[in-house]
């Protein structure tokens, strides 16, 4: 045997569980197909213009959603340094802008939906928009909580699952997810870090090599792929822990001989959520300090603290600022169904330049300037297609209704000698986070180490 373990996926599961295993003396080697690590956390960085020429522009995972214990414990030890996201939100509605209302009179649609999910046996459940069917709420409301729920879960409202919303509801109140921070040299810092501490404690780290077989039995495994040059490698241990995303667990890029067929099943049942994302960077933050003919006198004040814009009805639909850091970049977000209408647009040579096309149009519309103003302010754009990403083939996953058991289901070891870990078999409903990738590499480590975390 080469190794004890060998992990296949350098994301944040993969580098949680190797650096627990490494320091606990066992002999691992973690297998990355990229070039870096961290996976679905991607950081690239450029110039603002203004002399900051190493600005952190994230391509992935962006935010710390809220206070969960586990990644803040890493972000201490690590001693990187974060900033809240704090200022103002507005919306648009396709006139002027105003200051955005998180819900209206009485008690907001997911509130109701936490009553409702209470009342529903065990082993019922319904999709999000069989739900809305079902209360009495206006059109207005109705259409919000879709938005909300499609746009934050990256889902259709016609497949997840209320039982799943509920679940996840919960768990975000407990950790305050309201709140967002940003990392302040950027996210991949927490992976980066992670990944000196497995090879201090004397792992290794495969970067640029694809997995593309594991064939074990009880006890046994081969790892075996190519490494970026072409060359292939194969390596034995005694058990694996596969980390790859769902969507590449779910088109069986990684051939397994014999195929665990209960695990594959399982992650069958859950769903990958799609987006696009942009970020623009302007010479000049031209939403702040200037009369523009879209914004109310009331409204004007406010816009030197943008943070979020909401431009319901208009694609993309959301949009956030680094506020209270004020570099001149706003960030649009399109995610569920919608991504769908930014891919099917004519008579464009490639998804990001029709998405291009799509914010600066979105973002002139809403602050009432021309197209062409935005073009000569624009300094460059940044997007990664993560749908395309052969390596991740979606940005994160979500459990349609009547799968909540799903991804408990993968957390089961197969014979002992396959293991399983990532943000899709998070257990405490926080599907799709970064500190649901940690919490399934604590629970993971624990396993291998003979525990039950």
């Amino acid at each position: 045997m080469d190794f004890d373990i060998i992990i296949v996926g350098a994301g944040m599961a993969g580098l949680t569980a190797g650096r627990i295993l490494a320091n606990s003396g066992q002999r691992i080697a973690i297998i990355e197909a990229r070039h870096r690590v961290g996976g679905r956390i991607f950081t690239t960085h450029a110039s603002d213009g203004a002399g900051r020429p190493d600005m952190p522009v994230e391509l992935g995972a962006e935010f710390v959603h809220g206070l969960p214990p586990e990644t803040w414990s890493l972000l201490r030890e690590a001693e990187l340094a974060t900033y809240e996201i704090d200022g103002v939100e507005l919306c648009t509605s396709g006139g002027p802008l105003q200051v955005h209302q998180h819900s209206g009179a009485g008690i907001s649609v997911l509130e109701h939906m936490l009553a409702f999910e209470a009342t529903l046996p065990p082993d019922g459940d319904l999709t999000f928009a069989q739900y809305l069917g079902r209360v009495a709420i206006d059109q207005a409301a109705r259409t919000r909580a879709v938005e909300y729920v499609e746009g934050f879960n990256a889902a259709d409202s016609a497949v997840i699952g209320v039982k799943a919303l509920a679940m996840q509801q919960r768990a975000e109140d407990q950790i305050d997810s309201d709140r967002l921070f940003h990392v302040r040299q950027g996210y991949d810092a927490l992976p980066r870090f992670l990944a000196r501490q497995v090879e201090a404690a004397g792992g290794t780290i495969l970067l640029g090599s694809m997995a593309q077989r594991i064939g074990w039995r009880r006890g046994a495994v081969t790892v075996s792929g190519a490494h970026e040059r072409g060359d292939a490698f194969a390596l034995a241990a005694k058990q694996a822990l596969v980390c790859v995303p769902l969507g590449v667990l779910q088109a069986q890029a990684i051939e397994f001989a014999p195929a665990p067929g209960r695990i594959l099943a399982q992650a069958r049942r859950l769903v990958m959520g799609t987006v696009m994302r942009m970020t623009l960077v302007f010479r000049a933050r031209f939403w702040a300090g200037a009369d523009l003919p879209n914004v109310p006198a009331g409204v004007q004040a406010g816009l030197d603290r943008l943070s979020f814009l909401f431009t319901h009805g208009a694609l993309p639909p959301t949009w956030w600022t680094p506020m209270p850091d004020t570099a001149a970049m706003i960030t649009a977000w399109v995610a569920g169904p919608k991504v769908a209408l930014i891919e099917s647009a004519p008579a464009t040579p490639a998804k990001p330049d029709a998405l291009l096309q799509r914010c600066l149009g979105t973002l002139a519309n809403a602050f009432g300037l021309s197209t062409t103003s935005l073009e000569q302010l624009l300094l460059s754009w940044h997007c990664h297609d993560w749908q395309a990403d052969l390596l991740a083939r979606g940005a994160y996953s979500y459990v349609p209704a009547g799968a909540i058991d799903a991804s408990a289901q993968l957390t089961e070891p197969v014979e002992d000698t396959l293991y399983f870990a990532g943000e899709h078999t998070d257990t405490t409903g926080h599907w799709g986070t970064v500190h649901a990738a940690v919490r399934s590499g604590l629970r993971v480590a624990a396993q291998l180490q003979g525990g039950t975390r």
